[in-house]
């Protein structure tokens, strides 16, 4: 059956006869299967870090999430609803907040990461697509959609960035993108509002001053100057992957494959090129106190800005691959890996 929808959606059906034809799958078991609670989910992979006030927050494999109080020294695992993997964090206050993962999923919290419930998934995100699709009347859309439906909740998101307001967005695999203006009560597909005609996986979300990025695939940079209303390809100074986007002090920063970032300074000048020194992929990036960029590799490296635009790797046991990176206490950083989360200082990294 869904062979056929799919055949006869590439053969043109009218949008009246492709509205008759796209049945939603069942949710997979892991989707709304709550997380077990383990002593070793500190171990697990994890694959997002941020700071909910005080308050560290990670997430990672099987819908763990773990929130620790001081600073990382030891860590309780949340109550999630899911057993999917989630990508990336976004807190607005010390209590509210939200996580993104695969099968289209978002998660919120209300408590500062306590517990978790569910605020949308990829059955779901599927129909929207399909209805705003056919309010449309595009046709392509229409196909595009009714694919969507029929494959199943199987796309992941990979970032997302919500405000004080609620207002925001959630971007990931083939061009997915949602808008919600109520902190994700209601979501609408924005997908039509976006410059990428070869639905090109969205990894990157970041906002420098009024003005909105996404990035991805193949060098692929998005820019909005109208509160995300529409966003238009830009220029890249790379054509490989970018897999993350960081707003910083110095500017607008912008990872991915090959060791390769670049800075958009706040001064307004074109893209500089920072001498990572590692051809790993860089898979997280922060900023610390004293102005300092630091990345994380997938090789597992730490690079720690030695000196302007200049790293240095910074010696740590190994973690495995690395996939992002906060600042802690004790002149420090907290760091994901797909072995758990571990610290590292940092206080050598200019001598």
């Amino acid at each position: 059956m869904k062979k056929t929808i799919i055949y006869l959606c590439m053969a043109g059906l009218s949008s009246a006869a492709l509205a008759q034809s796209a049945p939603p799958p069942h949710a997979p078991f892991a989707l709304d299967f709550p997380s077990l609670i383990s002593g070793k989910a500190s171990h697990s992979a994890m694959l997002t870090i941020t700071r909910a006030g005080e308050r560290l927050i990670a997430a990672g494999e099987r819908g763990i999430v773990l929130y620790s109080t001081d600073n990382g020294k030891q860590w309780t695992q949340a109550v999630t609803p899911t057993s999917v993997t989630l990508t990336a964090l976004r807190f607005v206050d010390a209590k509210r907040g939200w996580a993104v993962g695969h099968m289209g999923l978002v998660l919120h919290t209300e408590d500062g990461g306590v517990t978790w419930h569910k605020q949308l998934d990829g059955i779901q995100a599927a129909q929207l697509a399909y209805e705003t699709a056919m309010a449309g009347g595009d046709e392509k859309a229409v196909r595009q959609a009714t694919y969507l439906v029929t494959d199943g909740p199987d796309k992941p998101f990979f970032d997302l960035h919500i405000d004080q307001s609620g207002h925001g967005f959630i971007v990931g695999a083939y061009n997915l993108i949602f808008r919600t203006t109520d902190g994700g009560k209601t979501w609408q597909d924005w997908s039509a509002h976006v410059d990428n005609p070869k639905a090109l996986h969205l990894y990157g979300l970041a906002k420098r001053g009024a003005d909105l990025y996404l990035v991805g695939e193949q060098g692929l940079i998005l820019r909005s100057t109208d509160g995300g209303q529409h966003f238009s390809a830009q220029s890249s100074p790379y054509v490989g992957t970018w897999f993350g986007a960081l707003t910083t002090a110095k500017g607008l920063l912008l990872y991915g494959l090959r060791g390769n970032a670049y800075l958009l300074p706040a001064s307004g000048e074109g893209w500089q090129q920072l001498q990572t020194n590692t051809t790993s992929a860089i898979s997280g990036a922060t900023q610390l106190t004293d102005g300092r960029l630091v990345l994380a590799s997938q090789s597992g490296q730490l690079l720690v800005e030695q000196a302007p635009m200049k790293f240095v790797p910074l010696p740590m046991r190994s973690a495995g691959p690395l996939t992002a990176v906060i600042e802690g206490s004790d002149r420090g950083v907290i760091v994901t890996s797909l072995r758990g989360v571990v610290t590292a200082p940092i206080a050598t990294a200019n001598n």
